[in-house]
């Protein structure tokens, strides 16, 4: 019996030890960057890698623990004004509870476009989500910008999305 509680209270001290110092060190990028304002576009938008799917996507972190990417097709994705991608995305997570896909124009683009929603979690100093792919997309938080890290079959591909606060 007394094995049984030393082992469970390490387990605990252990499990604690882990997801602690990761909350603590996102919520202080957080406070450092406001990791909540405005949104963040994919470096590429309106080039090549937007050509290649035929759209811009921007990305928006939630205080909830969730994460809205919305594809906004080309060319209209050329002419929408930033205040309103950053509402298009808080308008679309107010649509559901949890993860979703959504088709709308979310009371702010004149074209329709598609949102992901996905809830996320800490692990270390990065989040962590599903992003559709064989394993959990990761995100790390830099000053400014962020770096969506996907996995693949060889290796992981890294795209980077500058933080785009509204004035």
């Amino acid at each position: 019996m007394k094995n049984i509680l030393l082992t469970l209270i390490l387990a605990h001290a252990l499990t604690m030890s882990v997801a602690l110092p990761g909350i603590a060190h996102a919520q202080q990028s957080a406070e450092k960057t406001n990791m909540f304002s405005g949104h963040y576009s994919r470096e590429g938008n309106n080039g090549s890698p937007a050509n290649a799917i035929n759209s811009n996507i921007y990305m928006k972190l939630f205080a909830d623990q969730r994460v809205a990417m919305l594809y906004v097709p080309l060319p209209y994705a050329t002419t929408v004004e930033s205040a309103a991608i950053t509402k298009a995305l808080e308008q679309a997570v107010k649509m559901t509870t949890g993860s979703a896909y959504i088709r709308d124009k979310f009371g702010q683009l004149t074209e329709l476009a598609t949102v992901q929603i996905e809830k996320y979690g800490y692990m270390e100093d990065r989040l962590i989500f599903e992003c559709g792919s064989l394993a959990p997309c990761t995100i790390k938080l830099g000053d400014g910008f962020l770096e969506l890290i996907k996995p693949g079959v060889i290796n992981e591909h890294i795209i980077r999305y500058d933080h785009v606060i509204d004035h």
